[in-house]
């Protein structure tokens, strides 16, 4: 499916003919997919369309807007209402269906064409970088951008800032850091100068880390801290600098602790977490990423962590996690999804995962679903761009066949996905027919 990532765009970009009933006065003729093919630069026209008898989910109170219209164009929510389409629209009756902002995925590792595709199609339209071993993630943003690529928008984190950068194919990314190689990354200068240099290449969020891995013996252990608390403090400040934030990977209590005093904007895993961490996550405002469903997954063969160590310490982790998930949002600490995933072929565990796992743990469905939507375009600095359905907003939208409200195991099942005015996923809409699989 995804060898032609390009092809299989351009020819499921747009709805199917002959979707709409034919009594409804509103009808035009549907646009044929041939017609949508990207331009001579390679860029894929925004549709516009209008979603009629369509029910919207308000993601700010959870009240759901009733046989309204969703207007697109240009990209954006044009409208949400009960006037009539306007007369360039492409109408398309969704029959009660249920729409959604896109979501968000808060730790995200890919860095090819096929796992943005792989991404959206599971409901993903905007997501924020946890490093790929180059600037891929700076090139798939700007191609998201420009429209070449219709895939979910990217915040890049570029080359991880971390230890191991001198033994790893990001020494390739840049002739900057070739200095780095063979040698461990250490030091506040050269700290300060790879932030720098991820920020001349045009990222968004500085990823490093306080902690070794849980899922491996090599390397330090999830519980050591692998950056003092000066050099934590000198990537803080240096990013600072070009108001960039920074995102720490960080399992053990102590090691959390590091990440929040040196101020980074949000904790990612924090595995070990205990309440002595959580209360200091509530006083400093920090962003808790916990990254639960792919945790889950480390039983799973086929899983991106699957290791004997991983297996082991597996009980434990979910177990701790889940409990502090619980105790965390009693707390009122902002909790935001992600999934710890280059989404890869074999990888199984998306933003719906964790979505549901966190109704599990105390959030309703509303708050599960804020934490995918609203409450983290409000954390990113995005809530007036995207995150909800109103006009104005970017037009990422998702559409299911019943209310995840009530059903959460919907948001596992997107029907259509639309990033940007721009549509990666179309299986069912309309009068109820099926896309062929181009």
């Amino acid at each position: 499916m995804f060898r032609n990532l390009g092809k299989t765009i351009l020819l499921t970009c747009v709805f199917a003919t002959g979707l709409a009933h034919a009594q409804d006065p509103y009808v035009r003729p549907s646009i044929d997919a041939r017609e949508q093919l990207a331009d001579s630069a390679g860029v894929i026209p925004q549709v516009s369309i209008a979603l009629t008898n369509a029910n919207v989910v308000n993601v700010r109170n959870g009240e759901i807007l009733s046989n309204v219209t969703v207007t697109v164009k240009d990209g954006k929510i044009a409208s949400v209402g009960t006037d009539r389409p306007p007369a360039d629209t492409e109408v398309v009756d969704l029959r009660g269906m249920y729409v959604t902002p896109g979501f968000f995925e808060g730790h995200y590792h890919g860095g090819s064409m096929a796992s943005a595709q792989r991404a959206l199609v599971s409901g993903v339209t905007t997501a924020k970088g946890a490093s790929v071993r180059g600037y891929m993630d700076v090139a798939i943003k700007e191609m998201v951008k420009s429209g070449q690529l219709v895939g979910p928008d990217i915040l890049a984190a570029g080359v991880y800032v971390t230890p191991e950068l001198g033994n790893s194919d990001a020494i390739l990314a840049d002739p900057r850091l070739y200095k780095y190689a063979n040698k461990s990354l250490h030091g506040e200068n050269a700290l300060r100068d790879v932030v720098r240099i991820n920020a001349d290449r045009g990222v968004d969020w500085i990823k490093t880390r306080s902690s070794g891995l849980s899922s491996r013996t090599g390397g330090p252990d999830a519980l050591a801290q692998v950056y003092s608390d000066a050099e934590l403090e000198a990537i803080v400040d240096e990013a600072s600098k070009f108001d960039i934030p920074v995102s720490c990977h960080a399992h053990g209590i102590e090691v959390v602790i590091a990440a929040i005093e040196a101020g980074c904007a949000s904790v990612e895993h924090a595995s070990y977490i205990n309440e002595e961490g959580l209360r200091l996550m509530k006083e400093k405002g920090t962003l808790w990423i916990p990254t639960y469903i792919s945790v889950t997954g480390f039983q799973l063969p086929h899983d991106d962590y699957n290791t004997p160590i991983a297996r082991q310490r597996w009980p434990h982790l979910v177990e701790n996690l889940g409990r502090m998930i619980r105790k965390g949002h009693e707390m009122g600490i902002t909790i935001l999804t992600a999934v710890d995933s280059g989404y890869g072929p074999e990888s199984v565990y998306r933003v719906s995962g964790e979505i549901n796992a966190f109704i599990e743990f105390g959030m309703t469905p509303l708050e599960a679903l804020q934490a995918a939507t609203i409450k983290s375009a409000e954390a990113y600095g995005l809530d007036d761009e995207t995150g909800a359905v109103e006009a104005g907003l970017e037009a990422d939208l998702l559409v299911f066949d019943r209310n995840p409200l009530q059903q959460p195991t919907v948001l596992h099942n997107p029907l259509v996905v639309i990033s940007n005015g721009r549509i990666g996923l179309n299986r069912h809409v309309g009068a109820g027919r099926v896309l062929p699989n181009h």
